[in-house]
């Protein structure tokens, strides 16, 4: 299995909602070109832990202006059982993306130029359709921290990302960042 990084947010979820949130993550498949199939049949809400259906979507191979990419569409539901400081379960919609495609350098985590405008673009958009967590471009070391870190109000964790958009009420959270950023 490859080493990934991802395009995350989180969205508030409950089973009343559920369904909305996973249709609105399939437009926004769509919208990207990618294959919303697996999100559309009916997933349930079935939620143990951190394990949610609609984690077992399959890679699609996209063509970022003649080079072909791993895409990998992922949701996963956070729940108060897995995370005590949570006061509501979450979900995460990602769109995974295999590391070795998009980094010129590993050591660096520098991205190839190539991929860059693209990666920003998924971001912007996954920025306007989901609005209440923030938008995290992250790898497998930090996946997922810089949420848990808000979350958990731990000030260390909050900057473990590559890239983020956050939203306003954010600004707060983030305006002492570290020396070395």
């Amino acid at each position: 299995m490859p080493e990934y990084s991802q395009i995350q947010t989180y969205l508030k979820s409950k089973p009343e909602n559920y369904k909305n949130v996973i249709k609105q993550f399939s437009e926004m498949l769509d919208s990207l070109g990618l294959d919303s199939k697996y999100f559309t049949t009916e997933l349930e809400w079935e939620l143990s832990h951190t394990l949610c259906v609609g984690g077992d979507a399959e890679e699609q191979l996209f063509d970022n202006n003649g080079y072909q990419l791993h895409i990998r569409p992922y949701v996963m539901g956070w729940t108060l059982e897995e995370k005590k400081e949570l006061q509501d379960t979450w979900l995460e919609v990602s769109l995974l993306f295999w590391t070795e495609e998009i980094e010129s350098d590993y050591q660096t985590g520098r991205l190839k130029d190539e991929h860059k405008s693209l990666l920003w673009a998924v971001m912007e958009k996954f920025s306007k359709e989901f609005i209440e967590s923030g938008v995290y471009f992250t790898n497998e070391v930090s996946d997922g921290k810089p949420w848990e870190a808000l979350m958990c109000e731990e000030k260390e964790g909050i900057w473990a990302f590559d890239a983020a958009i956050l939203p306003e009420y954010l600004f707060p959270v983030y305006k002492d960042y570290p020396a070395e950023m």
